[in-house]
């Protein structure tokens, strides 16, 4: 009796177990299957070129705006990293029509040494600009300080959240940040948009991991089965 009772939890142990780690790993692999759509999606929509901005595009587009610059209200994300050095992306409005303007993401800059440094940096002589690039929707993010903005012109945000951003003008802001294509008048780096906070190759793996553990809690299973039959 108390042999046939291990060997029912044993099976209820396994049953359970066993359609977590199935379900667990087909997830991981729709989940890499979507990831690898998105990044498709987004590759084949680079190609296109890009269309005047209006109230119907979307994330990830390729668009076109013409406006005023506004290089007096400079923001510098804080804390990107290219290539191993610390550095920020160069934010600034563009006043597009109503007296509405939308954030361009001009690029990357290496850091200073030091914060006291942080000036205004050039961006276009001329402050009649068009510029073209892909819209992207930022969420917060990882937050490192209390204090999200530094208190002066420029400021230094350890968000590029257009919630928080917006929170920086009296104007109406657009609901997208535009990563401005590379400008060779800037001399800012271009940094590739992240499609995907997770490449789909990583999900595919966890998938594996799930699976192995299937195939081992099968085999102790088993083994656990047959070592009970000989008793």
């Amino acid at each position: 009796m108390k042999l046939t009772k291990s060997r029912q939890a044993a099976t209820i142990f396994y049953i359970f177990f066993s359609i977590v780690f199935v379900a667990l790993g087909f997830w991981q692999i729709n989940r890499g299957n979507e990831k690898t759509e998105i990044i498709e999606a987004f590759e084949l929509q680079q190609q296109e070129q890009a269309i005047e901005f209006s109230s119907n595009s979307e994330k990830w587009e390729r668009v076109y705006i013409s406006g005023k610059l506004d290089d007096e209200r400079i923001i510098y994300l804080d804390n990107v990293i290219h290539k191993g050095i610390l550095g920020f992306k160069v934010l600034a409005p563009v006043f597009i029509e109503d007296n509405k303007i939308i954030l361009v993401d001009f690029g990357w800059i290496k850091q200073p040494q030091s914060r006291d440094q942080v000036s205004f940096v050039s961006i276009s002589e001329n402050k009649n600009i068009s510029v073209s690039g892909v819209l992207e929707t930022p969420e917060m993010g990882l937050i490192l300080s209390e204090d999200i903005f530094t208190n002066t012109w420029p400021k230094i945000s350890q968000s590029k959240s257009i919630t928080a951003l917006e929170s920086l003008f009296d104007e109406e802001i657009i609901k997208f940040i535009l990563l401005s294509d590379y400008r060779a008048d800037t001399g800012f780096i271009y940094l590739k948009p992240v499609v995907a906070n997770m490449p789909p190759v990583k999900h595919y793996g966890y998938a594996g991991q799930w699976f192995v553990m299937f195939i081992a809690l099968s085999i102790m299973y088993l083994y656990f089965l047959r070592k009970s039959s000989n008793e």
